[in-house]
């Protein structure tokens, strides 16, 4: 028989411990009691991608739903892919995601701009390893006389 183990989930009402690739996220919501609540919570980046259109990221949002007292309205997850904009910086290209509204539990919240934390740097150029050139004429090699 095959076991397959998995994580332990977070206690009830303690929000998930964040990674250390995590990004630090926060927002705003109308609460259920009609007044602004807040959301913290963080962005697990899994993939950026970059095509034609412009930049997009794919990751878990995950968010701690608060009243404007402090009460805990909820904890909730969302994968989704979002628009980014690529910032140059001095170690290489930093993804910005755009303001967005997060679902969560049923309930909108309002993410403002924010950076994703790792930097993408720019890739090493490609080098030949191999110092001597060869000279391809034809298809066949040819040969220099010395």
């Amino acid at each position: 028989m095959t076991v397959i183990a998995f994580r332990p989930r977070p206690t009830t009402g303690k929000p998930r411990p964040t990674d250390d690739d995590a990004t630090a996220i926060t927002g705003s919501f109308r609460s259920p009691r009609g007044r602004t609540g807040t959301m913290s919570g963080h962005l697990r980046l899994q993939r950026l991608v970059v095509v034609p259109r412009g930049a997009f990221v794919t990751g878990v949002f995950t968010g701690e739903l608060r009243e404007f007292d402090g009460t805990l309205v909820g904890v909730d997850s969302r994968r989704c892919t979002v628009p980014a904009d690529l910032r140059r910086s001095d170690d290489g290209l930093q993804a910005v995601i755009r303001p967005l509204h997060l679902d969560l539990m049923g309930i909108d919240v309002d993410v403002g701009a924010f950076a994703v934390s790792p930097v993408l740097p720019f890739p090493a150029s490609p080098r030949r390893t191999d110092p001597r050139r060869r000279h391809i004429v034809g298809g066949l090699r040819s040969i220099h006389p010395r």
